[in-house]
């Protein structure tokens, strides 16, 4: 958890400094798949599906 926890700034940084749906097709691929890597990195830690609120 404390490395998620150091990992907040800089995702919190790319999601006001970059667009992830970007008009270019392969740069918008290549963003979500950025996205869904850090998604699998975060569900080998937890399940926060099963965290409330």
């Amino acid at each position: 958890m404390r490395a998620l926890a150091r990992l907040r700034a800089p995702v919190d940084d790319f999601f006001l400094k970059v667009t992830v749906n970007a008009d270019d097709p392969e740069l918008r691929l290549n963003r979500l798949r950025l996205l869904g890597e850090l998604r699998d990195a975060v569900h080998t830690v937890a399940d926060f599906s099963k965290i409330a609120g």
